[in-house]
Parts: C-alpha cells; structure tokens; sequence
C-alpha cells in the first residue's frame, strides 16, 4: 500500500485507519469495490475511484493549502531540548542526526513535488541539528534572527 509506504507522502496510516476510511469512502459512492481471486489467501478488494470520488479528489486538491500542524512525541522532546543538560542534548542530537542521515539515505530522489519535498526537509532537518551540536559543543546557544 503506497500510503503507509512513501513517507515522501506526508502521512503514516495503518491498516486499521485505511480500511474504516475506504469503507466510508464506499458508503459516501465515492469509491467502488471490486473482489479479485487471489492464489494466495482469500479474494483480494481492490478499490478505485467513482466520477463523484474524482470530483471530491480534485476539489479537496484544489483547495488552498495551509501549513501542517506537527504533532509527534520527538518534535515535543526537541522543542525541550534546553532542559537537559549540555552532554546529554549532544547524546540526543548525535543519535537523530542518525536517524536522519539513514532516513536520507532511504529516501528515494524526487521524480515528484512530494519527494523532493521530503529530502529537502530531511536536509534541512540534519543541517539543524549539526548547528544545534556545534552551538552546545562552543557552549552557546543558537538564536533565530528577528525577521
């Protein structure tokens, strides 16, 4: 399933939101469902879009776009960075550089808008925290210039 796949997407969903989500979707006629045979296990559904679902797909695209409201544990634990002690913030920047770095390495290079949004921001993600550890390590703290 591409959705849960492609973090270039900017959505992590599991089967247990997609699967409530297309069953509205059917209900509301804006997919249809289609069982195939498989060989494996049993038959396969396999959902594509009615005219009424491209309709609503191409209005909710055309609708202006806003800027996405981040709500993940780690970006809170970040934002709190300041409140551990010097060695420690090293410790923690040290092993989300990582993440990062390997996160990067598995992007795939950008055909589209959305991966090459995603390696950008990785990008800039790593560049952050480099700045962030050398700051600490000079035994200062980096501050955002008034704009």
């Amino acid at each position: 399933m591409r959705l849960a796949s492609d973090p270039a997407l900017g959505w992590n969903a599991d089967l247990a939101q997609v699967y409530p989500a297309l069953r509205r979707l059917l209900r509301g006629g804006f997919v249809a469902l289609r069982r195939r045979r498989s060989s494996k296990g049993p038959p396969r559904r396999e959902y594509r879009l009615t005219v009424a679902g491209r309709r609503e797909f191409r209005e909710w695209l055309a609708e202006p776009l806003a800027l996405p409201k981040p709500h993940a544990a780690p970006l809170v634990r970040l934002a709190f960075l300041e409140k551990r002690p010097p060695e420690v913030r090293i410790v923690s920047l040290q092993l989300y550089r990582g993440l990062l770095a390997d996160e990067l390495e598995r992007a795939a290079s950008g055909a589209t808008a959305a991966r090459r949004r995603r390696l950008l921001l990785l990008e800039a993600e790593l560049a952050w925290a480099d700045a962030e550890a050398a700051a600490i390590l000079a035994g200062r703290t980096l501050s955002v210039e008034a704009r």
